[in-house]
């Protein structure tokens, strides 16, 4: 497996250096395997990957900002493969922050019975991390609000959920889809009050005219290589992403203030910029957000 680097490194005071992960999907081939497709385990190789990033990156700890396994419904068949998943990366770092997801049922109680003392476990509202310069860093997967205290206090708010990516074609036709990371820099005032209805904010004691400065808000590719991702152009730009918070941020208003970068923090540009140059708003397809 190639050494893809679908992750972002933060200093912090508490976790050290932690690098930051998202949707590692562990049991997708169990999925692929019921519809007839046949792929090898790779949760070996996936472990295998993500050590590698971490001595890469010489990180002290590891985030995983939610699906770290795959099925939904029940753990049976991907059971094992998870306790082996946390098991090997809790041994290879100080701290092991997990986020629920979506996909994580019943992945609390796998935390419980592995008992591991390194091993950190927080709902979908997602947590605080406060970097070596006093920034704090909201992380969530991204289908679920965060707490309105959570999200007053964030500079930034690192997510998954949506697996980014774009389709790039070259002048003869070849077409490939690669994985990106998004950043936009937003109003919070605007976030909040879109975020959370009235009344919450009333009992909440928060005056949302008061309220200043920005969110920046980065969105990360999966981590499971097997997956491919899904156009930008409709996670970002569609009024009505369900079962997400990129709804709150109403991007499909600023596509010149989404700014697109390769997992290498190559700069691609805005995706108002990638919409003229590359036309991909011509290779949309449907999303399944369920399937996400």
């Amino acid at each position: 497996m190639p050494l893809l680097s679908l992750s972002l490194v933060v200093s912090t005071d508490r976790y050290g250096k932690v690098l930051l992960l998202a949707d590692t999907h562990v049991g997708y081939e169990v999925e692929l395997l019921m519809k007839g497709i046949r792929v090898p385990r790779q949760t070996r190789k996936m472990i295998e990957h993500y050590i590698e990033l971490i001595e890469k990156e010489k990180a002290d700890s590891l985030a995983i900002l939610g699906d770290v396994k795959h099925e939904i419904a029940s753990v049976v068949e991907t059971y094992k493969d998870v306790e082996f998943f946390i098991t090997e990366l809790a041994e290879r770092v100080e701290r092991l922050i997990l986020i629920q997801g979506n996909h994580d049922g019943m992945l609390d109680k796998i935390v419980q019975r592995l008992s591991l003392r390194n091993v950190e476990y927080y709902d979908s509202r997602g947590t605080l991390v406060e970097t070596t310069d006093g920034k704090k860093i909201l992380l969530i997967h991204g289908n679920a609000r965060p707490r309105i205290e959570d999200i007053l206090k964030a500079d930034y708010l690192v997510m998954g959920h949506t697996h980014p990516t774009v389709t790039i074609r070259d002048v003869v036709g070849y077409t490939v889809r690669e994985a990106v990371i998004i950043r936009v820099e937003l109003s919070k005032r605007d976030v909040v009050s879109s975020m959370f209805r009235k009344e919450e904010l009333k009992k909440s004691g928060i005056d949302v005219e008061l309220l200043q400065g920005s969110l920046i808000v980065v969105i990360l590719p999966c981590a499971n290589v097997l997956i491919t991702g899904t156009d930008v152009t409709r996670t970002l730009l569609q009024k009505s992403p369900s079962k997400t918070i990129l709804t709150y941020f109403k991007l499909w208003e600023k596509p010149d203030k989404i700014e697109v970068y390769l997992p290498d923090l190559t700069y691609l540009g805005t995706l108002k910029e990638l919409l003229e140059l590359e036309k991909i708003v011509e290779t949309r397809e449907k999303v399944d957000w369920d399937l996400l």
